[in-house]
């Protein structure tokens, strides 16, 4: 399977995610019950804020006077936002459909309140099918005020489309290094791609000082893939990892048996498989070799129940392990903004699973609520970017890890460093504390977790 994850790899739009109070025990038990992610079921305990605040954030959504405006997609009474995505494409449908889903309940929530100082947020679903960023970007570039809270799985043709035109953007995610660093940009993860975030490697070769020593590493072979990979398996090696293995599928693999003979033949002890989505025939491929490394490691891309619902249909496995920056959203209760986003989708997005891709969409459309909101009635592209890259300690009220000085995309943004573990376990996640050793909620935020790539390593990609 494609899915976004492929091309995001694993942390590309992160570090993200929240916290408040720290939690007791070194395992904290959280069940993932969706069949298409680690998704909220009961949690809707609490009220749905109606009148535009957003617990942590404030109050981003107003009546006002709107009025005449001169800028593109800006009218009387509306804002035309662009959400970029992949959604029909034929190879993975529905790609990076979750951002426009929780974009449009976002924006129903707002406008129930106001809107944007009394200007209604229309949502502009810009699809690329994966191979058309350039063109859907030009189409955007002709109504669309700015582009929040999506992302496109090969973004880097659309990056000079984008620039030329003027089209300032709130990330949802970006994928390529050209995207990474684009002008007329904040990424709410503060992404940089000199710097990669990867406390949680350290935090294993802890764990397990002598299985590090044997690692395997890997991505498909498209250079969307490959790029960051590398940099995973630098910031590894930084982290006390020793990389004997680094594997390169073709982009769909019908049988993983021979990639897994392969680790297992070399003696490799870490595991951090070469796929990117839907772990389930490699846990199969695993169990009929009778494979067990001492451990495996995943991005968050593999926190969903397919995860543990894999990991109980194969018994034996070595502990699973599961990185993330976002807040649990099984313990959204502990949390205000994930409990508010959770209900906001339970009223406005009725159906839909809610997953890591509603937290990250949603940690966008509040850095651009509240930035648009503080321009008052004179909205301006400069303004809002200018609004968002002055944040400090942004988090989202509470949805991603803090993140201590945002900064536009071409300003050498610096990305939190700060991190949790869970371990995948039969139909379940838990929250490794005694693995994470967490120094602000629950994230471990040492600023050691950031790698930064040398000169001869970004020379070498």
């Amino acid at each position: 399977m494609l899915r976004r994850g492929l091309f995001d790899v694993r942390r590309k739009a992160m570090p993200l995610a929240i916290a408040t109070a720290v939690l007791a025990g070194g395992y904290v038990a959280i069940s993932a019950t969706s069949a298409a992610g680690a998704t909220v079921a009961a949690s809707a305990s609490r009220a749905l804020a109606s009148n535009g605040v957003w617990p942590g954030v404030g109050k981003i959504c107003e009546a006002g006077p709107g009025g005449a405006s001169s800028v593109r997609g800006v009218g009387p009474k509306t804002i035309h936002i662009a959400v970029f995505n992949d959604a029909s494409n034929t190879i993975e449908p529905g790609l990076e459909l979750e951002f426009v889903q929780q974009a449009k309940a976002f924006a129903a929530w707002c406008n129930a309140s106001g809107g944007i100082n009394g200007r209604s947020i229309v949502i502009d679903d810009r699809d690329a099918a994966l191979f058309n960023a350039a063109q859907v970007t030009e189409q955007s570039c002709q109504s669309d005020f700015m582009a929040v809270g999506g992302g496109m799985a090969l973004d880097q043709p659309a990056v000079p489309v984008r620039e030329q035109c003027g089209l300032g953007q709130i990330t949802g995610y970006t994928v390529s290094d050209a995207s990474d660093a684009a002008t007329l940009q904040v990424n709410p993860s503060n992404i940089n791609s000199k710097i990669v975030p990867a406390g949680w490697f350290a935090a294993l070769t802890k764990k397990y000082p002598q299985a590090v020593k044997k690692a395997a590493m890997g991505g498909q072979d498209n250079p969307s893939v490959l790029e960051p990979e590398h940099k995973y398996e630098f910031a590894a090696e930084a982290q006390g990892w020793k990389v004997i293995d680094f594997q390169e599928p073709p982009l769909t693999v019908t049988d993983w048996a021979p990639y897994v003979e392969d680790v297992q033949t070399k003696g490799v002890e870490a595991l951090w498989p070469s796929l990117t989505d839907n772990i389930a025939p490699y846990f199969l491929a695993m169990g009929t070799a009778a494979y067990k490394p001492a451990f495996i490691a995943l991005g968050v891309q593999f926190y969903t129940s397919t995860t543990t619902k894999a990991v109980a249909s194969v018994p034996g496995l070595p502990p699973v392990y599961v990185e993330t920056s976002w807040w649990p959203l099984e313990m959204a209760a502990q949390s205000p903004s994930t409990q508010q986003l959770v209900n906001l989708m339970h009223t406005y997005a009725k159906g839909d699973n809610i997953d890591f891709d509603d937290e990250e969409g949603a940690e966008s459309w509040l850095l651009w609520a509240k930035s648009a909101s503080a321009c008052g009635a004179h909205l301006t592209v400069s303004c809002v970017l200018a609004h968002a890259a002055s944040q400090k300690n942004w988090d989202a009220g509470g949805i991603e890890a803090p993140v201590a000085q945002l900064a536009a995309s071409d300003a050498n943004p610096m990305p939190s460093p700060c991190f949790a573990i869970l371990r995948a376990e039969p139909n379940k996640f838990v929250y490794d504390k005694s693995i994470t050793q967490p120094t602000q909620s629950i994230w471990n935020c040492n600023p050691k977790g950031d790698v930064h790539l040398t000169a001869q390593q970004l020379a070498s990609l």
